[in-house]
């Protein structure tokens, strides 16, 4: 599961490289709108494209993943514009990942009920270190440096690139698999044979792992709040750094929900 998100999520951020005027424009808009702004936190994208396209992004990812799970959740109004505002305005972009327009009413009924799940996964923790830095570091051991020069060729290798237990059967991953399965057991009920024989059959009994912790905020966003993060983002397009974080990183948000659902 790990594994599927982080690939895809990655391959969707560096297609969103080369993005269309009209998918900027609809991505920044949803940047400096008061509510995605404060619940997305794209601004905490901005050292990817600062740290050059040869420098690891897993710690850069970290600092958003940090500032995104500290953030109040998203509404399912906000979710409904940040999908509208997406398949619309980026839809040459998206047709690569097989969405098309037609399908806005059924994404946004998925994104709305798995929302919270997917929230709740890539924020734990394991002791001070967030589980989707620590599986992405576990990763880039194995493969190499996951940079925006290479994390497509990455991502296409994918099918035939195994990883070793140590990456896919780590304690995060299992309590990942734990909310995953108690929240929406369908997604699990087919793969418990699989994982069982990869990781053993204790990696499926519903234990949380010692040490493992949630660390997704359960505050509510204020207009205040609101309006400085929107505000943000109005600072970093001045210094043209949210055309490209923002749509990018907007795109990273909505494929790695997307694909965890």
């Amino acid at each position: 599961m790990f594994r599927s998100v982080t690939l895809a999520a990655l391959l969707a951020y560096a297609s969103a490289q080369s993005i269309s005027s009209a998918c900027t424009n609809a991505l920044t808009g949803i940047a400096t709108n008061p509510d995605a702004a404060a619940c997305l936190s794209p601004g905490s994208l901005v050292p990817i494209i600062a740290g050059g396209a040869n420098a690891s992004i897993v710690s850069p990812i970290n600092n958003w993943l940090t500032s995104l799970c500290s953030a109040p959740a998203c509404s399912n109004d906000t979710i409904a514009a940040v999908v509208q505002n997406i398949t619309s305005g980026c839809s040459n972009e998206l047709s690569g990942l097989g969405l098309t327009s037609s399908m806005v009413p059924s994404i946004t009924g998925i994104i709305e009920q798995y929302y919270p799940t997917a929230r709740q996964v890539v924020c734990l923790k394991d002791g001070n270190t967030n589980c989707v830095t620590q599986t992405l570091t576990n990763i880039q051991n194995v493969v190499g440096p996951l940079t925006l020069n290479n994390i497509v060729q990455i991502a296409s290798n994918a099918t035939t690139t195994t990883l070793p237990s140590n990456v896919t059967c780590t304690n995060c991953v299992k309590a990942a698999y734990n909310i995953i399965n108690s929240a929406i057991p369908s997604l699990t009920s087919d793969s418990a044979p699989a994982v069982q024989s990869e990781c053993g059959a204790s990696f499926t009994d519903g234990t949380t792992p010692s040490g493992i912790a949630e660390s997704a905020s359960t505050s509510s966003t204020t207009a205040n709040q609101a309006k400085a993060a929107a505000l943000g983002s109005v600072s970093m397009m001045s210094h043209g750094a949210l055309a490209s974080v923002g749509a990018s990183g907007l795109i990273l948000v909505f494929s790695l929900f997307t694909f965890l659902a």
